[in-house]
């Protein structure tokens, strides 16, 4: 229930998978009525899933991992996952984000790395970029794509057209790039949350 909603949402969402939002003086007993006419939708989309993005909360992470970002495994040295993800994200991530920035000549204040639920980066008005350490997860390109979305917004602060423009002359496919981390959340384990 969101006191914020206007009209009932339904979404899948890790590591949570369906989610269904209402309204506050929605009746609740439509719900079951409402899942019934989106189940084709919903079993597509679950069906994108993959079982380790769906194993709950509380999971320990493995002692070794393999991070499509780096292209190799990791020791996961404590069973913190948000301690270690981030110390492995300023480790291995940030010198990417470095380069990048070079390349670009667009230069943030600084890099940090977070650990949000639903945001791949932002950037503030003060030219701080955050980054989430769950980008870890990601293949190397789809990586490129958000660390060059958010230096982007160094220039352009908003989604404008000129700032599409602007993205395309760094990353020609960020159409594809920002298609694709719909479904390669998925990957991302449900312990890394």
């Amino acid at each position: 229930m969101s006191d914020r909603a206007r009209r009932v949402t339904l979404k899948v969402a890790p590591p949570e998978g369906l989610v269904v939002v209402i309204p506050r003086n929605f009746n609740r007993k439509r719900i079951p009525s409402l899942i019934d006419e989106k189940r084709q939708w919903i079993e597509k989309t679950l069906s994108k899933v993959t079982p380790q993005a769906m194993t709950g909360s509380g999971v320990l992470p493995p002692e070794e991992y393999f991070f499509p970002s780096l292209e190799k495994s990791l020791d996961l040295e404590t069973p913190n996952a948000a301690s270690c993800l981030r110390s492995i994200a300023y480790s291995h991530l940030l010198p990417r984000a470095q380069v990048l920035s070079q390349k670009t000549g667009l230069r943030p204040v600084s890099f940090t790395f977070r650990n949000q639920k639903r945001r791949w980066g932002s950037c503030n008005s003060r030219g701080n970029i955050s980054l989430n350490q769950k980008l870890l997860f990601f293949e190397p390109p789809l990586v490129d794509y958000v660390i060059l979305h958010e230096l982007c917004h160094l220039e352009h602060r908003d989604h404008s057209s000129s700032f599409w423009t602007f993205l395309s002359s760094f990353d020609p496919h960020f159409r594809d790039h920002r298609r694709e981390i719909r479904t390669a959340q998925w990957a991302i384990p449900a312990w890394a949350y």
